[in-house]
């Protein structure tokens, strides 16, 4: 940093090894107290953060807060300012929400109000089934085919399907219900990324049972589904996104998930229950009443597959739901004719109308001479 900060801290030669130890960050009271009831995943990315802080001010935790006791709460604020704008504007946002979390869960309440908030620098569309298709078959590892369809066809956030494990579809895949319901301990369904109640399809279920027969996933209640580290899974996904040429705006990852609320969105299901199954549990029912029995959202989750369903062997059948949208189809490119025909008719009558006010025109000079 330009700025002089004598007196915050020294910059250690061995800071960044010791930033990437995580139980070192864990060793302070204030850190314990600020992660306490945190998610691992969160644990993980705010311990991140204050690495971050650490190798950019030399402060640690415990001198932050003693640093912050003694300036203005202003001066404060301008330091996490001031030491985030070197990061991207997505890394901005979470440092700062990160940092000012710290200090409040310590005690320190004085920060300024600030206006928070991440704005997207660019759209970011949804894959479409005939990408993840081309995508699947770029994909030589049979594991990071089979992410690539389950969070297709579960809407799953990457870092929920990172830690299924075999007791979280056993149920139904012993007993060969189809589709599997995805049965996740109650600490997923919680906080602002809250999975959805989610399941897997026909393709999934065979993928799981080839990764079973091959050993590459273990058949035990703790085995994991996707055996591998986030990063390899992610690599493989985008090098091959990059080498079949797909639209670099689409996100790796999150875009199997906009793919599968495109294709609720087509499938017309019931709102509420979309919302229950995408996880947007804010403002539905799904944590006060007890029918989101698993079968009833089975059911919905069947109508909609046709949608959602990845050609990967067949061709979809969409069966009698196909018919039924091809009469509507003709329904409104009959009514989309007639609208024509009234619109052209209009056009006449209005010319007639002009070629009838000019004659009238015409004959009110004429008398007037």
């Amino acid at each position: 940093m330009s700025e002089n900060l004598d007196g915050l801290g020294d910059q250690t030669p061995d800071i960044r090894t010791v930033a990437e130890d995580g139980r070192y960050f864990q060793r302070p009271p204030c850190v314990e107290r600020w992660l306490r009831n945190r998610v691992p995943l969160t644990r993980k990315k705010y311990l991140g953060y204050m690495a971050r802080f650490q190798l950019r001010t030399g402060l640690s935790p415990e001198q932050l807060l003693q640093w912050c006791k003694t300036v203005e709460s202003l001066e404060v604020q301008d330091l996490i300012d001031r030491t985030s704008l070197g990061f991207k504007p997505a890394i901005q946002f979470c440092y700062r929400v990160a940092i000012r979390s710290f200090l409040r869960h310590n005690g320190y309440n004085s920060l300024p109000k600030t206006d928070l908030q991440y704005v997207s620098q660019q759209w970011h569309r949804g894959y479409r089934r005939e990408e993840i298709e081309r995508l699947l078959s770029c994909l030589r590892q049979e594991i990071h085919r089979l992410f690539v369809v389950m969070a297709a066809e579960s809407g799953l956030r990457s870092n929920v399907l990172m830690e299924l494990r075999y007791s979280h579809i056993m149920e139904d895949l012993e007993s060969g219900t189809i589709p599997l319901a995805v049965r996740l301990e109650p600490r997923f369904y919680v906080g602002k990324k809250a999975a959805g109640y989610a399941f897997l399809g026909d393709a999934s279920t065979r993928l799981i049972r080839e990764c079973l027969t091959e050993g590459l996933i273990e058949r035990k209640p703790e085995g994991r589904l996707i055996p591998r580290s986030y990063w390899s899974v992610w690599a493989a996904i985008n090098r091959a996104r990059r080498k079949i040429g797909l639209d670099p705006k689409i996100q790796p990852c999150h875009g199997f998930r906009k793919y599968f609320e495109n294709a609720l969105d087509i499938a017309s299901i019931d709102h509420e229950k979309k919302m229950i199954v995408e996880g947007h549990l804010a403002g539905t029912r799904a944590k006060h009443y007890t029918d989101r029995d698993v079968e009833e959202l089975q059911d919905i989750y069947r109508r909609a597959y046709p949608f959602i369903r990845l050609n990967i062997d067949e061709p979809v059948q969409i069966g009698t739901e196909n018919e039924t949208y091809n009469r509507k189809f003709a329904d409104l490119e009959a009514r989309l004719d007639r609208q024509r025909v009234l619109e052209a008719k209009l056009t006449v009558l209005e010319d007639e109308i002009e070629q009838i006010k000019q004659i009238q025109k015409w004959v009110e000079q004429r008398d007037a001479r």
